[in-house]
C-alpha cells in the first residue's frame, strides 16, 4: 500500500508539472507536446498500476471510446492517465492542422456554388463525425463536492479545425432546416 501511495504522489507531481508553469493562460501545443513526451513513460507505467480497468482496456484496443470516470473516489494516477489522454487526443488533432488548412482553401474556392458546396460536406462528413474539440479540457476530481481541474487550449493553435467545425456545423444544421 506505501507504494500505491508513493507512486499516486509522483503522480500529482506529474501534474503539477503540466500545471505549475501557467495560471488559467490557454496552453499552447508547444507546452502540451513537451509535457507528453517528457511523461509518456510514466503514462504507460501509471496504465499498468490503475485499478481502472478502462485504460488497460484503451492499451489493448485503443481505438475504444473511453467513457468519462464514474468512481466516487479518483485515484491521483488516473486523474494523470485521463490528464494525459486528453491532451494525447489535442496533440494528434493538432497534427491535422495542415489538412485542415486545405479543406478550409477548398471551402473558400466552393463556398457560394450550391451544388460544389453539397459535395463538400458530403467528402468531410466522416471527419466532421469523429473529431470534436473543446477549447477546454475537463478532469474530474473528485465527486462529492464535485470539482475538476481545467486546462484552457490556445484556439490559435487549432484555428484551420475550428474554423472547419464552425462551418460545417452551419452548413450542416442549416441543410437540415
Amino acid at each position: 500500500m506505501d507504494e500505491f501511495s508513493e507512486f499516486e504522489k509522483i503522480t500529482k507531481a506529474f501534474i503539477d508539472d503540466f500545471l505549475f508553469t501557467k495560471s488559467n493562460v490557454p496552453y499552447n501545443i508547444h507546452h502540451i507536446n513537451w509535457w507528453l513526451m517528457k511523461y509518456e513513460d510514466e503514462f504507460y507505467n501509471a496504465i499498468t498500476k490503475s485499478n481502472c480497468g478502462k485504460w488497460s482496456k484503451w492499451i489493448r484496443d485503443n481505438s475504444i471510446h473511453v467513457f468519462p470516470c464514474v468512481c466516487q473516489t479518483r485515484e491521483q494516477d488516473c486523474i494523470f492517465i485521463e490528464l494525459y489522454f486528453e491532451l494525447l487526443k489535442v496533440s494528434e488533432l493538432e497534427l491535422k492542422e495542415v489538412y485542415f488548412r486545405g479543406v478550409m482553401n477548398e471551402y473558400d474556392c466552393i463556398k457560394n456554388e450550391k451544388f460544389a458546396l453539397k459535395q463538400w460536406l458530403k467528402k468531410h462528413k466522416n471527419m466532421w463525425v469523429n473529431l470534436r474539440l473543446s477549447k477546454t479540457i475537463r478532469i474530474k476530481l473528485t465527486t462529492e463536492p464535485y470539482s475538476k481541474l481545467e486546462v484552457n487550449l490556445n484556439g490559435n493553435d487549432f484555428r484551420n479545425f475550428i474554423s472547419f467545425q464552425k462551418i460545417y456545423n452551419r452548413l450542416h444544421y442549416a441543410k437540415e432546416n
